[in-house]
């Protein structure tokens, strides 16, 4: 299992996911195209550095993330929403609190394994330093390179998807 103790891409997705309307987007893609919400938003954090992810990146990372994905998030997402509905109405509510900060574990573990991934292929290509004068173009030609694999929904500037100063690390 990979472990990553500094992982710039989880603070990076906590920031952006935690906006209600990036969750929203993400969420939406994932019901209506079988978009990954991982893939998602690894696109949209390379391209706040300026990376510009290729077919042949695309192919890599989903390989990357393929088992881990198939053999332990997908069913645990199963199962917290089955559990959800059953357990929809009932006091106790500590159950599927559990299911959910397990299957948050798991998420973690595939953007640990994305990070990593990127970090051996590419090096430490994440600086912030330019950050301030990217206009969220990459983060368009990434998302939208991943979305016409299986769909022919485009993304535009005006998605909360595409938020460059999206990056901060999370208050302990």
């Amino acid at each position: 299992m990979s472990q990553l103790a500094d992982n710039p891409f989880w603070d990076y997705s906590l920031v952006h996911y935690g906006r209600s309307e990036v969750a929203r987007a993400c969420l939406e893609l994932q019901e209506d195209v079988g978009a990954n919400v991982n893939l998602v938003l690894f696109c949209c954090w390379l391209g706040s550095f300026g990376q510009v992810l290729t077919v042949q990146d695309l192919d890599e990372a989903e390989e990357v993330i393929r088992d881990w994905n198939e053999q332990v998030v997908e069913p645990l997402r199963g199962v917290r929403r089955f559990v959800r509905s059953e357990f929809a109405g009932f006091a106790d509510q500590k159950w599927p609190q559990a299911i959910k900060q397990l299957e948050l574990k798991a998420e973690r573990v595939v953007q640990n394994r994305l990070c990593n991934w990127w970090r051996t292929k590419y090096g430490s290509s994440t600086d912030s330093a330019d950050r301030r004068e990217l206009s969220g173009e990459q983060q368009l030609q990434n998302l939208n390179l991943y979305l016409s694999r299986t769909s022919d929904i485009a993304i535009n500037a005006g998605s909360p998807l595409v938020w460059p100063v999206a990056y901060a690390k999370p208050k302990n």
